[in-house]
């Protein structure tokens, strides 16, 4: 297949490879193993082409400590084989856990984001608190923006909003001005799109109108073909931003129960800033499709088009 030939063409010139998915999340640990082990040999066939793993979010589901343990186990077992850096974010369903009736009266439980943190050489953010996290990636910055809830839950962003007394509304004013300040070109990563993509965050859209640096956003959530909760975007891969000209890449999910493939994509970054970006289908071992995104952006009319409508910004 041509995707398969723009793949090996693709290797010779990539300088830096990444292994990008998102949502293994069962409330079974046995069909969260059969889902990664389909994973983790097809990328064994390929030979582990990969320097880093970005991990989206949705790591473990549900409320059973026991299963929750399973689940961190296998996959720090999976991961840590690959002998690379692993970024994660956390995801609505990693925060399940904390809202059940289970262990309402304690603190938040985070099994899977704890492993991490313990793990030499994986990132996350630095409390379950905070809303992102940065990694340079050659020649880029990587800020990955996460799931957070305060230690008492009496706040908390997930399912892209956010509930109770968040007091944090100028993170994204602050977060904006910093990416801005990056003198290398941002990649965004997080387990929520931009609106314009599936399912899109309205806390991670105030960082409207995007700083002009931000070249690509990879996200999960959003299922692809899980007719349920995508409804008429299931099968919705590649978007852009609203009122900009960045594209977002959907990578859900690392499971063929609610998607009915087990999927993930391959990033590969150039010598000359560019990208490639190549979908994989895990069940049956091939590359659905390949997107190479262009290099050259046209600029926001988001701040030109709120004044025209009166508006001042979305929020």
């Amino acid at each position: 297949m041509i995707y398969e030939e723009l793949y090996r063409e693709s290797l010779k010139h990539a300088k830096q490879r990444i292994w990008i998915f998102s949502d293994l999340q069962q409330r079974d640990p046995e069909k969260a193993k059969e889902c990664l082990e389909i994973c983790m040999a097809d990328f064994a066939k390929m030979g582990s082409p990969a320097d880093m793993i970005w991990y989206l979010g949705d790591g473990v589901e549900g409320a059973n400590l026991e299963h929750l343990a399973r689940m961190s186990e296998m996959q720090e077992k999976a991961f840590a084989a690959v002998g690379v850096p692993l970024c994660y974010v956390l995801g609505n369903h990693d925060l399940e856990c904390s809202f059940s009736r289970l262990h309402r009266e304690k603190e938040p439980i985070f099994p899977f984001y704890e492993t991490v943190k313990k793990h030499p050489g994986w990132h996350t953010t630095s409390s379950y608190e905070d809303w992102y996290f940065k990694v340079p990636v050659f020649g880029h910055t990587v800020y990955f923006l996460s799931d957070h809830i305060a230690k008492d839950k009496s706040w908390v962003y997930y399912q892209g909003v956010v509930r109770g007394n968040y007091p944090h509304f100028d993170r994204a004013d602050r977060l904006r001005a910093e990416i801005a300040a990056e003198k290398n070109p941002v990649i965004t990563a997080s387990h929520y799109s931009y609106f314009g993509g599936n399912r899109g965050s309205e806390m991670q859209s105030r960082l409207f109108p995007l700083p002009k640096n931000l070249r690509i956003h990879f996200y999960g959530h959003a299922h692809i073909g899980d007719y349920t909760w995508a409804r008429q975007d299931a099968y919705r891969r590649i978007c852009w931003v609203d009122w900009h000209d960045v594209p977002q890449i959907n990578v859900s999910s690392f499971e063929h129960i609610r998607g009915k493939i087990c999927r993930s994509v391959f990033l590969h970054l150039y010598e000359d800033g560019t990208y490639g970006v190549f979908f994989r289908n895990h069940d049956s071992g091939v590359f659905s499709e390949c997107y190479f995104p262009s290099n050259h952006r046209d600029p926001s009319k988001y701040e030109e088009e709120m004044k025209k409508r009166g508006q001042g910004n979305l929020f």
